[in-house]
């Protein structure tokens, strides 16, 4: 890894100055981004409701009420299936049939765009 990172050390502390796309010359400082999550703000991050939703699992679609279930057999929070719970509330005609599909699955009322975009990074 000492290899591989080597030539990125000075420019990481010190910068490099690079031509963007646009024709604009730019002082860039590469790095490596790490995500660090606890409970709370994994649940953020996915845009689930978190400890007091009906389905606060990030992972699954358990009900509050089945959480004591450790071996139940529960719907996952897949990029497919949060994709198609969100065609569902773009496709609502109403503010109340949203809101009660997104309690159905959990989720917070976010800009489907954002959290589309998101799902695409599994």
């Amino acid at each position: 890894m000492k290899t591989v990172f080597k030539s990125l050390k000075h420019r990481s502390h010190d910068g490099d100055a690079h031509c963007c796309a646009d024709g604009i010359s730019r002082i860039l400082y590469p790095g490596i981004l790490i995500e660090s999550q606890d409970a709370e703000e994994a649940a953020y991050f996915c845009g689930c409701r978190a400890a007091r939703a009906t389905h606060p699992c990030p992972k699954c679609l358990v009900s509050h009420s089945g959480l004591h279930d450790i071996f139940g057999n529960f719907t996952l929070r897949t990029p497919s299936n949060m994709r198609a719970a969100l065609a569902k509330v773009s496709s609502a005609k109403t503010k109340a049939e949203k809101q009660r599909i997104l309690v159905k699955y959990g989720l917070h009322d976010i800009s489907v765009c954002l959290l589309l975009s998101s799902l695409d990074l599994h």
